[in-house]
């Protein structure tokens, strides 16, 4: 029983708060045509930018990979499977239990065939998270994806997760497994990578080796003379594209 000298709660107006019917009914406003025409128009302008400029980089991206492939019977490759699940300075145990954390999928992954087929990495980027400010016998998380070319022309992306600790000097200690994989087309892989990098590393492979003699020697030369025509038109193409961008940008300030 409350107290009748008890002082009465004040509820200051400001304070009180509004009860659900006194709340305002927010309704959906109804599109305006002219927003959405805009918007429509602002994509369709955007497309060959996002869209139209990767297609062709994809292109001829296949175009230098058909020109690399006969170079890849001549190094020396591990399968993927050697070159992705590995453990360099922690224990073998490590990687297993940490492999038996990452659940049914992954493990999945790590049966599949393609696995033990030889391949050429590509491209790929690392993030050890934390590692920028670590200090000695530290140890972290780590994501990388990396770009594989097999021998039979076809390209596979495939997620890494995995382990750092930083060494007592300057370096790392790793394990790595596979997470996620993806076949995958020329013009999805310069979607995730610049384009620059995959020419750059195939034009390392075509030049890589001792030129051979006789026959393999005249189809090196031919490749090699190809894959340079189609840089140097791309490289001419693109310091137009570069030069009228410049010269828009410049006009419409």
């Amino acid at each position: 029983m409350k107290d009748k000298d008890e002082t009465p709660t004040v509820i200051e107006l400001s304070d009180r708060r509004q009860t659900p019917k006194e709340l305002p009914a927010f309704v959906s406003a109804e599109p305006d045509p002219e927003r959405e025409r805009l918007r429509e128009e602002f994509w369709v302008l955007m497309s060959p930018l996002m869209e139209g400029l990767q297609e062709v980089q994809g292109t001829l991206l296949g175009l230098l990979i058909q020109l690399v492939l006969p170079e890849l019977d001549g190094l020396p490759l591990r399968t993927i499977r050697e070159d992705i699940r590995e453990v360099r300075g922690l224990p073998e145990e490590w990687l297993r239990e940490y492999e038996a954390r990452l659940g049914t999928y992954p493990a999945r992954l790590r049966e599949a065939e393609w696995l033990d087929e030889h391949a050429y990495p590509l491209t790929n980027d690392l993030f050890q998270y934390g590692a920028q400010d670590s200090q000695p016998h530290d140890t972290g998380a780590l994501m990388e994806r990396r770009v594989y070319l097999l021998v039979d022309g076809r390209m596979v992306l495939v997620h890494v997760s995995g382990l750092w600790k930083q060494q007592s000097g300057f370096g790392w200690d790793l394990l790595t497994t596979p997470i996620c994989a993806e076949f995958i087309e020329p013009v999805q892989a310069v979607h995730h990578f610049h384009f620059p990098r995959f020419v750059s590393e195939l034009r390392n492979i075509l030049w890589g080796q001792a030129q051979p003699a006789g026959a393999a020697d005249a189809d090196r030369s031919r490749r090699q003379a190809r894959f340079l025509a189609v840089v140097a038109k791309l490289s001419e193409a693109t310091a137009a594209y570069v030069d009228r961008i410049r010269r828009a940008a410049i006009t419409s300030v």
